[in-house]
């Protein structure tokens, strides 16, 4: 090879040894910047949608058992052991049933018949009246509210009740209780409220009666029970086995709200045209966390006392 052709291919070298001339680090930088920037806001967007699903998730989580919870002893409401070889069976004619199958209270937790205090952020008591199903400890078809399976006696009078009712606990975290016991006897036997779902800041209902049981249900709040004192139905609904539905409002505890003030008063929607109009509640120190609603309709499958369950079986002897 030439000297001339060495000194060209030394220029290259030269040339391609000399980096980036200015005007292309003027060019090149925003871009980089641009791209570093983008970057990370789709990685922080990222990180707040799963934040957001994570929320969603455990609130829907924990307000499906609730409500599951919360239906399935609405429906166990009044059930009567009608097995003879179970149960003792009241015939037609023998009068009804001598206790509610269903009672609540629009502000009260603890015990229906005492109501010892007010429910955190006012919030509802409902207590449900049932038989067991099987003898002793019973065959697993009926458990109360605190998954325990309940038996029965046999005696007309025995029963088992589910208490459900919000208030805060020691770690100062509203949560739905549940209370269960037996009556037995002419003595009722509460057992202490354990926690059934955490995060729960209130629950309200309201009750559904139906015009001669067969009409379109018409929708009531409870009343406010007084200290000591068991509940009373609305007036003119003609007593509690007249409840054919429950409507509930859950009122859940999400994340912690970022960026924002603490609110004093939280005023939510606990109630809409479905359930017998719009209403509204108003939260005070709800804590500084979202809240989210959730609502579901419970019916009663049994019937107030003696009904064609008992004319069945005794046409069927």
């Amino acid at each position: 090879m030439s000297g001339a052709g060495f000194g060209a291919w030394g220029g290259v070298r030269k040339r391609r040894m000399a980096g980036f001339t200015l005007l292309e680090w003027v060019l090149t930088l925003p871009l980089g910047l641009l791209i570093v920037t983008a970057a990370t806001a789709i990685y922080l967007a990222g990180i707040r949608l799963w934040r957001v699903q994570a929320e969603r998730y455990d609130v829907n989580e924990r307000a499906v058992f609730a409500l599951t919870q919360l239906t399935r002893a609405v429906g166990m409401a009044g059930y009567r052991n009608w097995d003879p070889m179970e149960g003792a069976i009241r015939l037609p004619g023998q009068g009804a049933r001598d206790w509610p199958s269903l009672r609540a209270s629009a502000e009260c937790s603890g015990s229906l018949d005492t109501c010892p205090r007010r429910g955190w952020q006012g919030s509802a008591m409902l207590e449900v009246q049932f038989h067991g199903a099987g003898f002793s400890q019973g065959n697993g078809a009926l458990h109360n509210c605190a998954g325990r399976q309940v038996g029965t006696t046999g005696r007309l009078d025995d029963r088992h009740l589910s208490i459900f009712y919000v208030d805060k606990g020691e770690d100062a975290v509203p949560s739905l209780y549940c209370r269960y016991g037996e009556h037995r006897m002419s003595a009722t036997d509460l057992h202490p409220a354990q926690v059934l779902v955490g995060g729960v800041e209130a629950m309200y209902l309201r009750l559904g009666f139906r015009d001669g049981g067969t009409g379109p249900v018409r929708w009531t709040p409870p009343f406010i029970s007084m200290r000591r004192r068991p509940p009373r139905p609305p007036p003119g609904e003609g007593g509690w086995e007249n409840v054919a539905a429950v409507a509930f409002s859950l009122v859940m505890r999400g994340a912690p709200r970022r960026g924002g003030k603490p609110r004093a008063v939280s005023v939510v929607e606990v109630f809409d045209a479905a359930s017998g109009g719009r209403e509204s509640k108003r939260l005070f120190n709800a804590g500084d966390v979202h809240l989210h609603v959730v609502n579901a309709v419970a019916y009663r499958r049994n019937d107030g006392g003696v009904g064609e369950e008992a004319k069945w079986l005794a046409s069927s002897w």
